[in-house]
């Protein structure tokens, strides 16, 4: 969810009650919709891949790419994993904290590694794409051994010093890495997630203090210090500390799904992407967001993303 309460989320100092709308509030809207479009376009042809019909590469991805197809019952199961996580967390929290932390740092340096791999690859001219066998774990490039130190780098990175701009290039590589692993089969399977994320959002936001005594979402979220929030500093902030704006990662994700889809909808009829549906769904998304961004810098209320970007 989106937050400009005065306090932490993980450390994060946000606005304080008496700042107004921040252009920062603007920005994260930008970033949003910039991100989409890039993991929308790398889903649907992936960077320096020939995506032609017909071709072995084309029929290689495709083939992975519906492996990662999210079905109608997945999402019951989605929601309810992603429930029964928050719930171990809330109960949890110290025991936990450390474990996900280190399951973060590493599914991220994986993530981060994904993103420049195919950029990495053509800069070295193929140099190191020869596959190398190895036990436990298969063929694996021998340029996955090269980007290895430095993913591992900025992650630690992050780890040692907090950075916001580290934890931003993290997150976004989860994003992106997220949005070209999982793909939806149909417009019924993409209306059921963006629903049922709708009332999680109302339920572990709103209403989960009324039966556990304390908001487990917020709590949740202020607890845990990994990278699941974009967070872009207020350009009329006050005082020596640096404050922040902040979007949490399922606020683009989960409305991502729906956009690569549309994106690949679009694609199949020859539909041109800005008349066809994939336009129209951004549009939504961003007015979507920008109302919620406006309710977070005026009146400072966390307010969960998906109730302004669902309908």
């Amino acid at each position: 969810g989106n937050s400009s309460e005065e306090g932490g989320k993980g450390g994060v100092v946000t606005a304080k009650k008496d700042s107004t709308l921040d252009p920062a509030n603007i920005l994260v809207v930008v970033i949003a919709a910039v991100i989409l479009v890039y993991a929308s376009h790398r889903a649907l042809r992936p960077p320096f891949v020939d995506m032609s019909p017909g071709s072995a590469e084309a029929e290689a991805y495709e083939e992975v790419a519906e492996a990662g197809e999210m079905q109608l019952q997945t999402t019951f199961v989605f929601v309810v994993v992603a429930s029964c996580s928050l719930m171990l967390i809330f109960y949890f929290m110290s025991a936990m904290a450390v474990l996900i932390t280190i399951l973060f740092s590493f599914i991220a340096a994986l993530a981060l590694g994904a993103l420049i791999y195919p950029y990495a690859d053509a800069w070295t001219n193929n140099r190191f794409s020869k596959e190398m066998d190895i036990p436990w774990l298969g063929p694996i490039p021998q340029l996955f051994f090269v980007l290895l130190p430095f993913c591992g780098a900025v992650v630690l990175g992050w780890l040692l010093t907090k950075s916001w701009i580290l934890n931003n290039v993290l997150a976004i590589s989860l994003i992106i890495f997220f949005l070209t692993s999982v793909r939806l089969s149909s417009l019924k399977v993409a209306s059921c997630l963006l629903i049922l994320a709708f009332f999680y959002d109302i339920f572990w936001v709103f209403l989960s203090s009324n039966i556990f005594g304390q908001n487990v979402m917020v709590k949740v979220a202020t607890g845990l210090d990994v990278p699941i929030k974009i967070l872009v500093p207020l350009i009329f902030s006050t005082g020596s500390t640096l404050q922040f704006t902040l979007i949490g990662l399922g606020d683009i994700v989960l409305p991502g799904l729906l956009l690569c889809f549309a994106m690949r909808f679009d694609d199949s009829k020859g539909i041109s992407l800005t008349s066809g549906y994939f336009s129209k769904t951004l549009i939504g998304y961003c007015i979507g967001l920008t109302i919620c961004e406006v309710v977070v810098g005026c009146y400072h209320l966390a307010q969960p993303a998906m109730i302004y970007l669902v309908p």
